[in-house]
Formats: structure tokens, sequence, C-alpha cells
């Protein structure tokens, strides 16, 4: 009896003492798991947290490094490595490019060699830039020219007349516009009220796909006004800024002072539009994406030698640009710049075989650039298929002879990206 006793005396010490240790011991496991997780969920205005509390670095803090770093050959966009301050070791930059992508545009400048090339391929729904290509053999550029606003948009500034005048329903496709004179002048007797002389008209798709100067400039007079137009180039991101983990110069509009500078803008038949190239991308990619512009970005993440990471890119809107239905419309004005406009030579045969099915539109422009004395070549447009989209921005200029078309080269990236089965991830 007293043996059973001291048993059962036991038994409950043993259990008085088990308590508290599981106890203890799933505090124990409530307080670690909740850090663990805690730390990667939890997110704040400055960044993502990792383990140890210390915030990723914004787009525009590590901006300010790369500038404060005074590196210009980062600026070619092939240094991986760069000690950049705050930081006591090298930073490794993990670039976004699409490997396929940017070697096919390295190596096509490189075939043709024109003066001067620049190619601009870029993700239209999350602003990626999948290739940044330039060759500059003949004019004196500081920096790289696909970010330096240095360059007259030319006709490609017709592409935010129309979306004005659609946009604020004072056009459509299909509105029939009169016009005297040449397709591609543009004289102060042309931007008269009363149209005389030549008398002509134009559907507002043929003019977009063959570039009609006098169509475009009195939309701009008479149909839209200096005010909605100015607002629109800001809502296109022209005299706004661009930011991206790398300093982009600002694209500018004109700011007519008359009737016909107004008709000059709204042309494009002016050097006060100026845009960069990969500006150029981005206008295709907001009409690819439904009007929503989004944000460039070149890098992936950057990191510590060591292998912490400090900067992680996610996608980001620069700007509602326009409604879907204008977007819609814009993309029938792109498409006849390449069913039968001024592309239509370089996409013959393009819409056979395997890309038949793909929606193909753009815009090109041309302009003697009165600052570095070359005869500017612009194409900017989109391709898309099945939820991919793929906006193009490819300027050339040459001084004497021709080597190549941007439409050609524009043709070519698309037959790139859209040879693959999926352009490379992040």
């Amino acid at each position: 009896m007293q043996l059973r006793d001291e048993a059962v005396n036991k038994t409950i010490l043993s259990t008085k003492l088990v308590k508290p240790v599981l106890v203890l011991g799933l505090v124990a496991i409530v307080f670690v798991g909740g850090w663990f997780f805690g730390t990667r969920m939890h997110h704040s205005s400055g960044g993502v947290q990792n383990p140890f509390g210390s915030a990723l670095i914004s787009k525009s803090e590590l901006r300010q490094k790369i500038v404060g770093a005074n590196n210009q050959s980062l600026y070619q966009f092939k240094q991986n490595e760069v000690q950049l301050a705050g930081y006591p070791e090298p930073v490794i930059l993990d670039y976004a490019f699409d490997p396929s992508l940017q070697s096919m545009a390295e190596d096509l400048l490189d075939q043709y060699k024109p003066d001067l090339g620049v190619m601009v391929a870029m993700d239209a729904s999350t602003g990626r830039v999948l290739a940044m290509a330039a060759e500059n053999k003949a004019f004196v550029i500081e920096g790289n020219p696909a970010i330096e606003s240095t360059f007259p948009s030319a006709s490609v500034f017709k592409v935010v007349t129309a979306a004005a005048a659609i946009e604020e329903q004072k056009a459509n496709p299909h509105t029939m516009i009169a016009y005297g004179g040449r397709d591609h002048t543009l004289y102060k007797s042309q931007i008269k009220e009363k149209v005389s002389g030549w008398k002509r008209v134009s559907s507002l798709k043929a003019a977009f796909g063959k570039s009609i100067n006098t169509v475009f400039g009195r939309l701009a007079v008479f149909n839209i006004g200096k005010e909605p137009l100015k607002a629109f180039s800001n809502r296109f991101a022209y005299n706004e800024a661009i930011p991206a983990e790398f300093p982009v110069m600002m694209s500018k509009s004109a700011n007519p002072t008359d009737s016909f500078e107004l008709a000059e803008m709204g042309s494009g038949y002016t050097q006060d539009n100026v845009m960069s190239p990969l500006h150029g991308a981005m206008i295709a990619a907001a009409v690819a994406n439904d009007g929503v512009m989004m944000q460039p970005y070149f890098l992936n993440a950057a990191y510590l030698k060591s292998g912490k990471t400090i900067y992680r890119s996610e996608p980001a809107i620069q700007g509602k640009v326009m409604t879907v239905e204008t977007s819609n419309e814009l993309k029938t004005l792109m498409q006849e710049t390449v069913a039968n406009g001024t592309s239509k030579k370089a996409f013959r045969g393009f819409f056979r075989g395997k890309f038949s099915e793909l929606q193909v539109g753009g815009k090109t422009g041309h302009l003697t650039d009165r600052n570095y004395g070359g005869r500017i070549d612009w194409f900017v447009g989109f391709a898309q298929s099945h939820g991919r989209k793929i906006a193009v921005s490819v300027l050339t200029m040459h001084k004497k002879y021709w080597t190549v078309k941007s439409s050609f080269l524009a043709r070519r990236t698309f037959e790139t990206a859209f040879s693959q089965k999926k352009v490379a991830e992040r």
C-alpha cells in the first residue's frame, strides 16, 4: 500500500513538471516562428524588410547612389560590379535584359553600322527593359544616347496628337479631314482655316499611316488647341521625370506661341519636341498596355558581393495616359503604318507563317537634326499576341549614306522576341 502511494505521488509530481515545460516550449515556438515569418512578410513604405530589420533601398535611393558614384562606364549598362556610397563592399547589378534580345540588338547595330543606332525593347505590361543597345560612330553625344532626350521626336509626336483628338472626341480613325498641298510639307498657307489650292481629303487613319503633316497640323490648330495638346504631352511623360534606377533625361514638348508653331508641334515638324529612345518605347508600350504607361526598370536587383540583397525591382505605373477605348483606336492607327503606311515595305511578308497572329503597330518619324546634322529615322511600335506585349523604339541617324532603316530593325526585334517560346524570366 505504501509503495503504491509513493508511485502515485511520483506520477503527480512528474505531470506537474511536464506541463510548465510544454507551455514554455510552445511559447518559444510561437515566438521564433512569429519572428521568422514576420520579418519576411512585413512591408513598409521604405521597402521590403530583411530578417535583420534593415529595409531594401528604394529605386530613387539607388539612383542617387549611382549618380554619386560618378562612374561614366556604368551608363554603358555592361558593368556589373560597382562601389556605391554606404556599402563596405562592391555592389553587384543584376540587369533585367533578356540575353537573346540584347545580343540580337548589339549584333544588328554592329552588322549595319549606322552613324548612330539605338534599339530599346520593353515588356509593355511591366516596364522591364528587355534590351538596350547603342552604336555611335559619327556624333558627339554625352552619355548613353538611349536615355538622352536630345533627339527631335519628329512624326512620332503624331501619336500624342491623335490620342488627344480621339480622347477629346474631336476625331476618330474614320474622320475625314480636308487639307491642301503635299503630304510631307508644312507651310503657313496650309494652316489657313479655309483650304485653298490643291485640296484633298484623308481619313485620320490613312493620314496617320502615311504621316501627313498638314492633317495633323490642322487637327492641332482647329480641333485640339494648345492647352489640351500640351496637357496630353504631359500625360505621355513629356516634361515629366521618368523614374528608373539610372537617371533618364527628361523629354520635352514644344511651347508654341502662335498657330503655326502649334501646327508644327502637332505634326512633329519641329525641333522643339524632343525625346529619348527609351521614352519612345514607353509611348508605344502605353498604347499596347491599354493606356497605362509603366515605369521602366533596368535591374532585377542589386546585392552586395557577399550575397545580401539591397534592392529589388517591382513593376510600377508611370501614369494612366488614356482610356482603353482610346488606346484601341490608336492601335488601329498604328497598325495602318505597318499595313499600308510608311513601314509597309519593311514589314512585307512578315505576317505569313508563325507571325500571322501577331498584332503589330508603329509610327515612323523623319527629320534632319539641327544639333547633330544627321537625318533622323524613328520607328516606335509594339507587337502583341496571347497576352505578350513587346514595345520597341529604334532610332538611327545618318550623315551621308543610309545603311539600314529603323523599321527593319524593329521587325527583326519582333521576330526574335516572338520566335522565343517565352522571354527569359527575371
